[in-house]
């Protein structure tokens, strides 16, 4: 084990990728932080961060790149330090392989190698690997807080240029605990998931709602790009697939300690790139269950801007989308609840301002108001339905919008 000569590698122009939450090495991203200055310009690409360095004083040679406006990253996004590319998370993956998106070097924390030198890549599995494939230089962070988990990747310590070993425990995102609004839409979203599904769920106090809810059912199968500690009390309850071989495939783990200490080599969650997760299981359908910041009378749905503030992502929402469409009995699901808090603001709303996924790519919408199956109806059917889904103080107003 070499110690770190990160100073050795990085060039000015280069383009960084750094991992995400649990793949993000603190201890490297602080020492870039220090080298930039004395280097000169440098591009770094970082997605989800728990990491609240990103929060302080980001050197101004950083320039800063992102797909989401999530974790800590929002703080740079909201004040102009860091641009943002609306890519989803199979496109990032593309983009990168063909080397549209520079990959010069990637910046990781991994586990420690075992006995034939193959280090685990812990809790994810993403378009950082593709980016591993292009780099000139691979620097990683060797720490054994990061648990060995069943993957399609590990990265052998022949192609780490750089390693430094730290013992920093893992950035954590504790669950939300979610309200009575968020348990009303929980409860009518797990009426459309049958036994033996596949769920797709986030991170978040609505997808904690729903894992609750769910906890009843059987045979459940996880194919989602991120999970949180909702997986572990699924398992537990006995609704997860515990005999079928790869029953629950993730792309990345986000949540507390406890949900890290769970996972293991031999572990019912195994992790894979993005691509595989959207591969439908046959006899299992599909059930992609997504959120958004509003929807409109069209079924159009915006998932990433908040008035002027890019905050969500575009993620894997499109994908597990379609891939639900693909999926014999499957559904693309979008819940949310019906207004902000107070019902100052509707998030039914009669056009929206921005589109993550189109009107053609969504089956059902749910509010705690209800739920609106959009198959098969005209645009002014559809109207009609999620009007009837706002909160009674938005709901004349948007039914009178339908008629001109």
């Amino acid at each position: 084990m070499t110690t770190s000569r990160l100073s050795d590698c990085l060039r000015a122009g280069d383009h960084i990728v750094i991992g995400q939450a649990t793949a993000e090495p603190v201890g490297l991203v602080a020492e870039l932080f220090e080298l930039a200055p004395r280097i000169g310009t440098i591009e770094a690409f970082c997605g989800l961060s728990l990491n609240p360095a990103w929060e302080a004083d980001v050197p101004d040679a950083l320039q800063v790149s992102t797909y989401c406006g999530l974790g800590t990253v929002r703080h740079l996004v909201a004040c102009g330090r860091a641009r943002v590319m609306p890519c989803s998370l199979s496109q990032l993956s593309s983009l990168i392989a063909s080397r549209r998106l520079q990959a010069d070097v990637v910046l990781l924390q991994v586990a420690p190698a075992d006995a034939d030198g193959y280090h685990s890549l812990g809790c994810t599995l993403d378009y950082v690997w593709d980016a591993v494939q292009a780099a000139r230089v691979v620097a990683v962070e060797v720490n054994p807080n990061l648990p060995v988990t069943r993957g399609g990747a590990r990265l052998h310590s022949s192609r780490v240029i750089v390693a430094r070993e730290s013992d920093t425990p893992l950035l954590e995102s504790p669950p939300e605990v979610p309200g009575e609004v968020q348990r009303q839409i929980a409860r009518r979203v797990a009426q459309l998931v049958p036994d033996g599904a596949t769920v797709q769920l986030g991170i978040g106090g609505l997808a904690v709602a729903i894992a609750h809810a769910l906890k009843g059912h059987r045979k459940l199968k996880i194919r989602s790009g991120m999970v949180g500690d909702w997986f572990a009390e699924l398992l537990d309850s006995g609704a997860i697939d515990t005999e079928s071989p790869e029953a629950c495939l993730a792309s990345l783990a986000v949540g507390s300690r406890s949900l890290y200490q769970s996972l293991s080599r031999d572990g019912i969650l195994g992790f894979a790139a993005p691509s595989q997760l959207v591969v439908p299981i046959a006899g299992s359908p599909l059930m992609a269950i997504n959120s958004a910041i509003e929807v409109d009378l069209s079924g159009q749905v915006n998932a990433e801007i908040l008035g002027q503030r890019y905050v969500g992502a575009v993620g894997g929402q499109t994908d597990y989308f379609r891939a639900a469409r693909r999926s014999d009995g499957g559904l693309a699901i979008v819940a949310l609840p019906a207004s902000t808090a107070g019902d100052a603001k509707s998030r039914i709303v009669a056009r929206c301002t921005h589109v993550t996924s189109p009107q053609s790519d969504v089956d059902i919408i749910v509010t705690e108001h209800g739920v609106a199956d959009i198959r098969a109806t005209t645009l002014h059917e559809r109207k009609l339905m999620l009007a009837e889904l706002a909160h009674a103080r938005h709901r004349d107003k948007l039914i009178e919008s339908t008629s001109q």
